[in-house]
């Protein structure tokens, strides 16, 4: 496959944990981005989030990496992508034409899309994410939680 940037969606964005695991010290340049056209879900029953075709923007980032052949093979496997066309891949490696925030050139970019064809939960359980930003949902999913937590053990320890 030739080389191209990643656009990166979820869990592989700076400050998460496969950003953490698979990119941290080998990126050489890092860009705001979006992906027209698509829709933005997150599975809580696999804590991580999925993009399928639609007619929403997903917000993610542009990235550039180093040691390119050794990272992405990589991040295919932690994707679960098995080869180009698989019908097995968990995420199939397409290259999809992605919008920078700061210029509005566009850039095509690999992009790990979801195979929702092998999930049987995806339909019933899969969350969409109306702003296209995962980030942003998971950082208000721990606030939430954190609210209900405070409100737990002051109802413990006052009542």
């Amino acid at each position: 496959m030739e080389q191209y940037n990643l656009f990166v969606y979820g869990s592989l964005r700076p400050n998460f944990f496969n950003f953490e695991k698979y990119l941290e010290g080998k990126t050489l340049d890092i860009k705001p981005a979006v992906l027209k056209n698509m829709d933005l879900y997150h599975m809580p029953y696999k804590g991580y989030p999925a993009i399928t075709k639609g007619t929403g923007v997903v917000v993610g980032e542009i990235i550039t990496v180093k040691d390119y052949d050794s990272t992405v093979k990589a991040i295919d496997i932690m994707e679960g992508f098995l080869g180009e066309n698989n019908p097995n891949n968990e995420y199939h490696k397409i290259l999809l034409e992605v919008n920078h925030l700061n210029s509005n050139k566009k850039e095509k970019c690999y992009t790990y899309f979801y195979n929702a064809d092998i999930d049987k939960d995806f339909n019933e359980k899969a969350v969409f994410i109306s702003d296209g930003d995962w980030k942003n949902y998971m950082l208000n999913i721990n606030k939430t939680l954190l609210n209900k937590q405070s409100l737990y053990l002051y109802l413990i320890i006052y009542y």
